[in-house]
């Protein structure tokens, strides 16, 4: 009499996509400000499948194929995603980074990162605010953090995060292979929500003001002439040991520390002198200690006409005030 084998049975069944069908089981509505790939994590856990090998069921190849989703998305894609997810195309689009005004200001995809990237100098494609993934029911990651001019959380005031606290391993979501929430580490299983010090508020006046400055290029108001405030900004003007790097080059513990000595009105950094970047770079910290904020400067020169007597105008009439003000105050920054 043979004994019955203890081992468990595996039946072959058809491929996911296959098994899907029309529609995926479960539909995930992207958060406010978040990125597409953090997106298509949480879309890949809720269905199942572990973000790793989500890229199969988009027909895509290689492990940082989120991230280049990020960058260029095609229309094949996309239209998977709008037949399966169940979201409008506008909507996806929208999570996106292309076509991209900032490009220029965009921490650098990794395709293959460094087997070892523990120092804290080898810059990495992903930053976060652990605070802001606490407070998140899903954890997920936001567009804002991809940009190099930022190294601070705003809403929590405190500095952000590029890689584990654990073991020092970059943020790389796309290769997770367990169904596991995106606040957990790939490599050691830790919890990426350890909070961060403070930021500086001098850097935060300072980062205050570069964004204020992006958000009016992305608005619209533009620099005279042909050369654009991203691509000066992004221009190769830094010296890291003897190697030239542009802003989103850098990794995030040389930016805070350029970010922290420019508000001091010094440069910890060589810039190359003969760099169009270097004045701008240089004229902005001046500034920064003075910037109220672009929603507070709004806020005080429309509460200044309302205590005016003004408050009775059509309301197109404000709309056009408040244009004028915005124009006024790009002026204003680029005289300064």
């Amino acid at each position: 009499m043979s004994r019955p084998s203890s081992g468990i049975a595996v039946m072959p069944t058809r491929r996911y996509v296959n098994e899907a069908g029309r529609g995926w089981p479960v539909h995930v509505f992207p958060a406010p400000g978040e990125l597409l790939s953090s997106w298509l994590h949480r879309l890949a856990l809720a269905n199942g499948v572990p973000p790793q090998y989500f890229g199969r069921v988009l027909r895509l190849t290689g492990t940082a194929w989120s991230g280049q989703l990020d960058r260029n998305l095609p229309g094949h894609v996309l239209d998977l995603l709008v037949e399966q997810a169940g979201i409008p195309a506008g909507v996806i689009a929208g999570l996106a980074l292309g076509p991209d005004p900032l490009a220029r200001l965009r921490l650098r995809l990794m395709i293959k990162p460094p087997k070892s990237i523990a120092s804290g100098l080898q810059p990495t494609r992903m930053q976060y605010c652990p605070a802001c993934l606490t407070e998140d029911h899903a954890p997920y990651f936001r567009r804002s953090w991809t940009l190099a001019t930022r190294v601070s959380c705003f809403r929590h005031g405190r500095r952000l995060r590029d890689r584990c606290p654990s073991c020092g391993s970059g943020i790389v979501p796309s290769r997770q292979d367990r169904l596991l929430p995106q606040h957990v580490c790939v490599r050691c299983d830790g919890d990426l929500r350890k909070r961060t010090v403070r930021a500086e508020h001098d850097v935060q006046k300072f980062e205050g003001l570069l964004d204020d400055l992006l958000r009016l290029h992305v608005a619209g108001h533009r620099m005279p002439g042909q050369t654009t405030l991203p691509a000066l900004l992004g221009a190769t003007c830094f010296t890291v040991g003897t190697e030239p790097k542009s802003i989103a080059q850098l990794s995030l513990r040389d930016r805070q520390r350029l970010f922290r000595q420019l508000a001091e009105g010094s440069m910890p950094l060589h810039m190359r002198p003969d760099s169009l970047a270097t004045p701008i770079w240089s004229r902005i910290a001046r500034v920064a200690p003075t910037h109220m904020g672009l929603t507070k400067s709004l806020t005080t020169k429309i509460m200044a006409r309302t205590v005016a007597g003004r408050d009775t105008r059509p309301a197109r009439a404000e709309l056009i005030d408040l244009m004028q003000t915005i124009g006024r105050l790009h002026s204003d920054r680029r005289a300064s």
